[in-house]
């Protein structure tokens, strides 16, 4: 395997956990819970007043910025060296919901986002 094989199959690894403009992606899990669901993301080094959550009714994206730079050094057979000072996720829902009636907790770098779901109402006609 050639030399620039071998470097760009370790950036395409890499690249997987962050996004083109620095910033990382956190760890996220979805939960369905019947009539809502909960979002729970993984932001360490992040206070409550540097997260911002928006949401529609298919996606939610989170972005939050760290109190400090984390410094990620790897050296073997290709030197790196990335710092990151915020992290950056847009996740579609697997159903609509109501975005107005979203609420988000943060505490100890969990950050907890439950969306309950739209009601599905649907007309029954009387014969």
């Amino acid at each position: 395997m050639r030399w620039r094989d071998i470097e760009r199959r370790e950036m395409r690894i890499l690249r997987s956990s962050w996004m083109e403009d620095g910033k990382l992606e956190p760890l996220h899990e979805i939960e369905d819970r019947g009539d809502a669901f909960v979002l729970t993301f993984d932001l360490p080094n992040v206070r409550k007043e540097d997260v911002e959550v928006k949401t529609t009714e298919d996606t939610v994206e989170v972005s939050a910025r760290m109190q400090r730079a984390v410094c990620w050094e790897r050296w073997g057979c290709v030197q790196r060296s990335v710092s990151f000072e915020a992290f950056k996720k847009t996740v579609r829902l697997p159903e609509k919901v109501n975005a107005e009636e979203a609420k988000a907790t943060l505490r100890n770098g969990i950050l907890q986002i439950i969306l309950p779901k739209k009601k599905k109402r649907v007309s029954v006609p009387v014969l």
